[in-house]
């Protein structure tokens, strides 16, 4: 994401790479009802007005906890003043990293998103263009020939051994992908977590919630 990148030294991206966004965005998922039709009933011991907070029934199949309540008026105060704090950071530290005004960042941030094309046009990305580009620029910057041959290390490594190797199929077996369901499992496992801003619908190549497939 942008917030990795802002302090580069240069900043390298295609024409249609999704540039941003220099956001925040949080949400609460909770059970309205659900619980009831699926004939489900929990109970708990509680000491303290927000020890709740995160209780409630687990999701069949999905395996991920769905709070009984919504957030009070006072935590959801809370909530957005931690929202609005770090998005302040955050555009502060891209106006830091990019040699720009904050006023010229906040007109360009909001949690939008950029193609490559239009982020160097806006300041954000130095040069467009592809790994071999910014394999140059590291050399040069390195003080290093452009024909210095060099060598590609990926993170993390793969595992010539996997336990899941063993796993019968469907145990390890994964579900054919659906954004639906990805996007909720994400929302449910950072819910009321503040998380950079790039809405799924956005992801390069990806479908949208609406089974659409979405470019930028």
């Amino acid at each position: 994401g942008y917030m990795i990148s802002m302090y580069g030294d240069a900043i390298v991206a295609a024409p249609n790479t999704i540039t941003g966004s220099i956001g925040v965005i949080a949400g609460w998922a909770y059970n309205k009802g659900l619980k009831e039709k699926i004939g489900l009933s929990t109970d708990h011991v509680q000491v303290g007005r927000h020890a709740d907070l995160s209780f409630g029934m687990a999701l069949p199949l999905i395996g991920l906890s769905l709070p009984d309540r919504n957030l009070s008026n006072d935590e959801k105060k809370r909530m957005e003043h931690i929202i609005r704090a770090l998005y302040a950071d955050f555009v502060a530290k891209v106006a830091s990293g990019r040699d720009k005004s904050i006023d010229e960042i906040e007109a360009i941030a909001q949690g939008r998103v950029w193609t490559g094309q239009r982020a160097v046009e806006m300041g954000l990305v130095d040069r467009l263009g592809g790994l071999e580009i910014a394999i140059n620029i590291a050399k040069e910057k390195a003080g290093l020939p452009v024909d210095e041959p060099i060598d590609l290390i990926e993170h993390p490594q793969p595992q010539l051994f996997s336990p899941n190797f063993l796993q019968p199929k469907l145990i390890g077996a994964r579900t054919p992908q659906n954004p639906q369901l990805d996007y909720l499992q994400f929302r449910l496992r950072h819910n009321g977590l503040p998380l950079l801003m790039i809405p799924p619908n956005h992801l390069p190549g990806t479908t949208g919630l609406n089974g659409d497939h979405t470019y930028e």
